[in-house]
């Protein structure tokens, strides 16, 4: 592959990966970079709502003159097919990729397309209808039959997607599951033959516990809706290993996303535990992150915003308190939040959770905040991201509302805004007694 080539695969991983707005994480090799591998999040208001689907995409000589070759991961045991175009077996079926007819010319591969081209052509495929995706079904009408195909979708979403993926990192076993398939072998168990495991297991974690709230309220909503128990039902053009089988089990499902963010808590608190021993090994990290509190300290750029401190003179554990800006909903709050900072910062990325109630679209109930930064290894972005809460209107993207009452009384009817007013209010002024 020539050199040209090369460098505008890099060019176009690198946009994707400073462009905040993209529900896109990639991840390559330097020393291969024409293998990538691409986390692409299910859009809310869709039965993947807030998913996370592994693909990988392999460049070949012909790139960009001819499409990648793209693998669905994300299969549960090779069991899953997510979407009538996204098969269990893995193969992504879409004209840009020269894996199904194209019926327009527009719609065929050309070399102005690229790797982005194609994941916001894959997030496309995960709609709100995804039933008429099916050729011969694009017009299909009967409500009933495309919402029972959503409802496996949701279900399988949070069991497969979510559950089966963060016990596996957790390195819990999921073999009693009793939707996996005898025989079946799992694209994802071994991940790729590049590695042993996913290389987005801390975006991963720190995604579900922002979402975590969400996921209980598909639990709660779908599980009025069907009996533990009941079978999915196949659509008609489910045949063979390439369906969507197994049984409601939303009980089961609560449980284990109950046990997940109890895990992940309590990984943060043993972060802390370990950080006594990275503090004696003097590690490069420790320095680091002493260092930057030092220079945020001294230059005293968020004075009356933002009061810093160590715990317990900690440079892995720091103690924020964002101050209510005046003449908002937040005047007179003290938000303490806590963020936690792992020894291998800043690939691994902080942990930050509020100690004290805040109400807001962007922060769960129970103290995660939304976040993305663009330079993960400087504090300041966390810092900027946690000030932005009092100090600007919350994001209107969806994938960034973490509490959704909040956002409903947000962006709801002029009553619905002064009764979230209220509550931001009541939140600021128990923050201040905390």
């Amino acid at each position: 592959m020539s050199n040209r080539t090369l460098l505008r695969i890099q060019k176009e991983l690198h946009d994707i990966q400073k462009d905040p707005e993209h529900q896109f994480h990639v991840w390559y090799n330097d020393e291969n970079i024409t293998h990538v591998h691409a986390l692409i999040l299910g859009p809310p208001k869709t039965p993947y709502c807030l998913g996370m689907f592994d693909f990988v995409f392999n460049m070949g000589e012909d790139y960009p003159q001819g499409p990648p070759k793209v693998t669905a991961m994300t299969t549960g045991f090779g069991r899953v097919r997510f979407n009538p175009n996204i098969y269990s077996n893995g193969k992504v079926c879409l004209s840009i990729l020269g894996t199904w007819e194209a019926r327009k010319a527009g719609e065929k591969w050309s070399a102005a397309h690229g790797i982005l081209s194609v994941l916001i052509s894959i997030q496309s495929l995960l709609s709100d209808k995804p039933f008429h995706n099916e050729p011969g079904h694009e017009h299909e009408t009967d409500e009933t039959v495309i919402e029972e195909y959503n409802q496996k979708i949701k279900h399988e979403t949070l069991r497969v997607s979510l559950c089966d993926r963060l016990e596996e990192y957790l390195g819990w076993t999921t073999s009693n599951d009793s939707n996996r398939r005898e025989g079946s072998k799992s694209i994802k168990r071994s991940f790729c033959n590049c590695q042993s495991q996913s290389p987005f297991i801390d975006i991963v974690k720190r995604m579900f516990l922002m979402y975590y709230d969400i996921y209980l309220d598909v639990v709660d909503v779908e599980s009025t809706k069907v009996r533990d128990g009941t079978a999915f039902k196949l659509a008609r053009f489910e045949f063979g290993n390439n369906l969507m089988d197994g049984h409601y089990q939303y009980s089961s499902i609560r449980t284990r996303l109950e046990a997940i963010q109890k895990a992940l808590l309590a990984e943060t608190t043993q972060w802390i535990r370990e950080s006594r021993q990275w503090l004696t090994s003097e590690t490069t990290t420790a320095s680091n992150l002493r260092s930057q509190f030092d220079q945020i300290t001294a230059s005293r750029e968020y004075d009356g915003s933002i009061l810093l401190e160590l715990e317990e003179d900690n440079p892995f554990s720091w103690s924020v308190t964002i101050i209510g800006m005046p003449m908002t909903q937040f005047d007179g709050g003290m938000f303490r939040a806590q963020i936690v900072f792992h020894d291998s910062f800043p690939e691994v990325a902080p942990r930050i959770r509020f100690v004290c109630e805040m109400f807001h679209p962007q922060v769960t109930r129970d103290g995660v905040p939304y976040y993305r930064v663009q330079r993960p290894e400087d504090v300041r972005q966390y810092l900027d991201a946690l000030k932005k809460l009092v100090s600007e209107e919350p994001l209107a993207d969806p994938t960034t509302h973490l509490n959704p009452k909040a956002a409903m009384l947000y962006w709801g009817t002029k009553e619905q805004r002064r009764d979230y007013n209220r509550n931001a209010r009541r939140a600021a002024q128990r923050s201040a007694e905390y």
